[in-house]
């Protein structure tokens, strides 16, 4: 399903969506190569995990129809990445989803996780 994600897995173990906390990172990124059109969106996620939090990079190819709101720089969500490739939609194979808060939703073609790296990041009070 999701590519490379043992980057994760062989560092957390018992690692599920539900250990992500917020998005850290939202980059969208076109590029036009030999005139093949190919997008691809970048989110790093914090993961917390026991007394560990991480960073992840995962590399959303293709995404389409993206529906995104965010009320600041925090961003909480309860994600859910559902494999939906026997729709067989074109350009579709996976639907991301907020699903307590529906803030966050699109498809994609194919998931890779491109990086993890641990860190001390601290949560700031912004009131």
């Amino acid at each position: 399903m999701i590519k490379n994600m043992s980057l994760i897995t062989d560092k957390i173990n018992d690692f599920s969506f539900q250990n992500i906390e917020f998005i850290d990172k939202f980059f969208l990124n076109f590029q036009n190569r030999s005139f093949e059109d190919h997008c691809f969106l970048d989110i790093d996620f914090l993961i917390k995990d026991h007394d560990k939090q991480y960073i992840a990079g995962f590399r959303f190819h293709n995404p389409n129809s993206i529906d995104f709101e965010s009320g600041g720089i925090y961003h909480q969500l309860s994600i859910g990445i559902y494999d939906i490739s026997d729709r067989g939609w074109e350009n579709k194979k996976y639907e991301v989803i907020d699903y307590e808060d529906d803030t966050l939703h699109f498809y994609c073609t194919d998931i890779e996780v491109i990086s993890l790296s641990e860190t001390h990041y601290k949560m700031k009070s912004y009131l």
